[in-house]
């Protein structure tokens, strides 16, 4: 993400226009201006037009735009310097993959750079498994570059899923010859065993607290837009959210309805709403503020 995790941005009051919020605090200055002076911000898994002079927050971009903006604020391709990313882009495909396609599967040999969207990857040693959900700014099959013993894990959208790819050969053979790409994928790599340690080993705290904290940390990579509270989650099942803590089924629909009960969050088929982010994070005990982004959001 672009900015530092303490920034607070919105407050749930729109201003008149519709698909637009007011934004609380300003950010850093990106590294581009639009034509019609609207700035770009990516949140969770949408492109936002942020616009300096009002303070109004224009929900989803769209076409060229969109994916300009999302490669421009990926966390990974910014850590480049303009004149290698533009070089590296060019090896890159672009992959759009609709729900439920498999990403990476068993002895897979690419090498995914996500810009948004939402997947779920599972891991196995023995008969053990582990779970993680990514979103935009993961790099998938990061750690096979560095070792290639490592088995793949298998890797599967739950919603549309918008991916730079290449060959993991490629990219190997790429970092040794340009040490801020394999300084840049190492900071990936670390990010994502930090976030994995921060975020599901937290067994010293209630299932519904690990829920909330969970959730947290997904706004800010897999979010889409909602009308009524600026974004939501969607496409994960409970299942899924079962697999990714290491607990039963049982155990999630117990702490869904402590956080339905609290009004913390509303639920879809595969819909999940948070009424008021703060307050999820306080009962979820994460400490880094949430980025919040409310008000009407055009779909």
């Amino acid at each position: 993400m672009a900015w530092q995790d303490r920034t607070e941005y919105t407050d749930p009051r729109t201003d008149g226009r519709r698909g637009t919020s007011r934004l609380l605090g300003k950010p850093p200055l990106p590294r581009r201006y639009h034509e019609d002076g609207l700035q770009p911000m990516v949140l969770g898994n949408s492109v936002y037009a942020f616009d300096e002079e009002t303070g109004l927050v224009e929900h989803d971009l769209s076409g060229a735009r969109a994916i300009q903006a999302l490669i421009d604020l990926n966390p990974f391709l910014s850590q480049l310097s303009p004149r290698y990313r533009h070089e590296f882009m060019a090896l890159l495909a672009t992959r759009s993959s609709a729900r439920d396609t498999q990403l990476r599967g068993a002895g897979a040999s690419t090498l995914h750079i996500v810009l948004s969207g939402c997947v779920y990857e599972e891991s196995a040693y023995g008969e053990d498994t582990t779970v993680r959900i990514h979103g935009g700014g993961a790099v998938l099959g990061a750690a096979e570059v560095f070792n290639e013993d490592l088995h793949a894990p298998t890797a599967k959208c739950l919603n549309r899923t918008l991916s730079l790819a290449l060959p993991i050969a490629r990219m190997r053979a790429l970092m040794e010859q340009n040490s801020q790409l394999a300084s840049a994928l190492g900071r990936a790599l670390t990010d994502q065993l930090v976030a994995g340690e921060r975020v599901y080993n937290r067994r010293n705290l209630l299932p519904e607290e690990r829920l909330a904290g969970l959730f947290v940390h997904l706004l800010d990579r897999c979010a889409v837009p909602c009308s009524r509270h600026g974004r939501m989650i969607e496409g994960l099942s409970q299942d899924n959210l079962a697999a990714a803590l290491c607990v039963s089924r049982g155990t999630i629909e117990n702490a869904v309805k402590v956080l339905r009960d609290l009004d913390l969050i509303t639920t879809g088929y595969r819909q999940y709403r948070f009424p008021e982010e703060r307050e999820l994070a306080r009962f979820g005990k994460v400490r880094t503020l949430p980025r919040t982004v409310t008000g009407s959001a055009e779909m």
